[in-house]
């Protein structure tokens, strides 16, 4: 059977408006309920083949498309709404989700607790890491990329009762070297922030298309579809957003998005 491209879609919360506390800019990528359900709707409507998570994961990755496009559903920082809102519509439709979660938000409060992360498994889902308290690697030495990973993967093993194989990397934060020490202490998928189409057997890195709380559902399903339009102007503006991070650095970087997020100015594709 041929295989094809494949569209990786990055949800975050669930919900409406700001939650005091959280990161900076979390709310841009914050889909309400209603938005979120025609996302899915819009997605069932496609004819697009949503792939299993544990296709990605698996010995020999390959997604068949069958003359059609494929989508994967991911979903990132272990929100509450992961269980409560994204479970049973997925469960709803026979579709898979990967859940890249926090372990240390986990049990705070507008997170994830360990139960519902083990009914999420239960229940089909695949879970991941998502750094150890999403810290960004980008800015930190090897030894603390390493011990962040490694802490990440050691607890939830312990928890889960097997450690994850895949990790999705804090803010898309670290690049190539974070990608290399993330193999390293035996992750085997990194998901980052890039928004461009996975190719098969690619896994190290996963790029993905961060949806936000604006975008409408003929844009979610043309990113499914795999229009070069749409996919080209999600990679014009990151590769602008990149473009500055290089220069400014990770500190001078997320200091300037703090600054975009008190006036609206633009949003890099966050994890």
């Amino acid at each position: 059977m041929s295989q094809g491209p494949l569209t990786v879609l990055m949800f975050h919360r669930l919900g409406d408006g700001r939650i005091p506390g959280r990161e900076t800019g979390e709310e841009t990528y914050a889909v309400s309920l209603d938005r979120f359900e025609t996302h899915l709707e819009a997605l069932g409507d496609s004819g697009v083949r949503v792939v299993d998570p544990a296709e990605l994961s698996g010995p020999g990755v390959g997604w068949p498309v069958n003359r059609r496009p494929a989508v994967c559903l991911t979903f990132d920082d272990g929100n509450l709404t992961d269980h409560a809102v994204a479970l049973p519509r997925l469960q709803k439709r026979g579709w898979g989700g990967l859940f890249f979660v926090v372990p240390a938000w986990v049990g705070t409060p507008g997170y994830l607790g360990w139960s519902e992360i083990r009914e999420l498994r239960r229940e089909g889902m695949e879970i991941g890491a998502h750094g150890f308290d999403h810290t960004y690697l980008g800015g930190l030495d090897d030894a603390q990329v390493r011990w962040q990973l490694r802490e990440a993967r050691q607890l939830l093993g312990a928890e889960l009762g097997a450690p994850p194989a895949t990790l999705s990397l804090p803010g898309g934060s670290g690049g190539g070297r974070a990608v290399r020490i993330a193999l390293e202490v035996g992750f085997t998928l990194v998901a980052t922030s890039e928004p461009r189409l996975a190719r098969p057997g690619l896994r190290a890195p996963l790029p993905r298309f961060a949806v936000r709380r604006g975008d409408s559902p003929a844009t979610v399903r043309a990113l499914a579809e795999q229009r070069p339009g749409a996919i080209w102007r999600w990679r014009g503006r990151h590769l602008l957003l990149q473009t500055l991070r290089a220069a400014l650095g990770e500190g001078g970087y997320q200091r300037l998005r703090g600054v975009w997020a008190g006036d609206g100015g633009p949003r890099e594709e966050t994890a």
